[in-house]
């Protein structure tokens, strides 16, 4: 009769040790859910965000976003794909801030009637801590003969910075800068007219932009 050596025997017990066979499943266990998880992050959905600010009626097309493949479970379905941009583009109906996934109630399919831009000429500088996005008063001070001006007045309040734009040739003595804006179009007229009578206009923060 052959015994079994005493090496044999230990391995054997080790074996049948109930204590490994729940080691062996813990860890493949483990391993499943680590993989389960690296499978649900590979599985999100891409959405579209801005790469700058987006402003009220900006019209923008599936090139001016950036594709973000994200994790939000049923919450992505409130944010725009690429799918849900026609070739004619979409409209932005509210701000947008830089890197922000825009979302579906963000934009429109056509420009509204109540806002447009318009570049105008300040006599007195923009604030340093205003930034593309704030609100701004935009006030005028009516050209008077011998070079006076009349007391100031609102022309077009609520309006919003659209971008600062860059001097080009000569630059006339009287000139602060020039803004883009976007304004109501109820305000066009009376903008228009000061711009044509060489009025003195001041940009004045309404409110300021979060981090502005």
């Amino acid at each position: 009769m052959t015994t079994a050596s005493p090496s044999t025997e230990r391995r054997a017990r080790r074996y049948r040790d109930p204590r490994l066979l729940i080691g062996l499943v813990l860890v493949t266990a483990s391993i499943g859910a680590v993989i389960g998880i690296v499978a649900l992050a590979d599985e999100g959905e891409e959405v579209l965000a801005a790469p700058r600010l987006l402003v009220e009626g900006e019209r923008i097309d599936r090139g001016d976003l950036e594709p973000r493949r994200v994790v939000l479970g049923l919450e992505a379905h409130g944010y725009v794909t690429a799918a849900d941009i026609p070739e004619s583009g979409i409209v932005i109906t509210r701000t947008v801030g830089a890197g922000e996934l825009v979302p579906l109630s963000a934009v429109g399919d056509e420009r509204g009637p109540r806002s447009t831009t318009v570049v105008v000429t300040l006599s007195t500088a923009l604030g340093a801590t205003v930034r593309p996005g704030d609100r701004l008063d935009l006030w005028a001070a009516p050209a008077e003969e011998a070079g006076r001006f009349g007391a100031p007045a609102v022309i077009a309040s609520g309006t919003q910075l659209v971008r600062t734009v860059t001097a080009e040739g000569i630059v006339s003595s009287g000139e602060a800068g020039r803004i883009e804006l976007l304004v109501p179009r109820r305000d066009v007229a009376r903008i228009l007219f000061a711009l044509a009578n060489g009025d003195a206009l001041s940009a004045i923060p309404a409110s300021l932009s979060v981090g502005g």
